[in-house]
């Protein structure tokens, strides 16, 4: 990931943003929006190449199962927090928590079989 790129698409698409509120504010949350998401897309297709990479290296320790629950976590959290973000540039704040907890709660549900698996683990161990 080139960070320059990064940097600057940022400052850009600010300025940009700034100059569409003035002239249409009603497109200023679409351009944030439209800008973010962009964002986010480069960096985790940045990033996927470093996954393919540790994927590959549990497959062949025998954790694969719990880097796939991590890499999930992962995905919800980075879509709930853009989403978030872009309805707190909406104003609207109330929603932004409820995505925020939504994705709080996937993440809960989807690790509910590691923590069963932990709680088998501890009861042979006590019996």
């Amino acid at each position: 990931m080139n960070i320059i790129t990064v940097c600057a698409f940022g400052i850009v698409s600010a300025c940009i943003i700034g100059l569409v509120r003035v002239l249409r504010p009603e497109l200023a949350v679409l351009a944030a929006a439209v800008a973010g998401v962009a964002l986010t897309t480069y960096v985790i297709a940045t990033i996927a190449p470093f996954i393919s990479f540790i994927k590959g290296m549990t497959a062949e320790s025998g954790v694969q199962s719990y880097f796939v629950l991590m890499l999930k976590a992962l995905a919800i959290s980075f879509c709930c927090k853009t989403s978030s973000e872009i309805c707190r540039d909406c104003g609207e704040n109330s929603l932004a928590s409820r995505i925020e907890l939504a994705g709080k709660a996937s993440i809960v549900l989807i690790s509910l079989p590691v923590v069963q698996q932990l709680l088998d683990i501890a009861k042979d161990m006590m019996g």
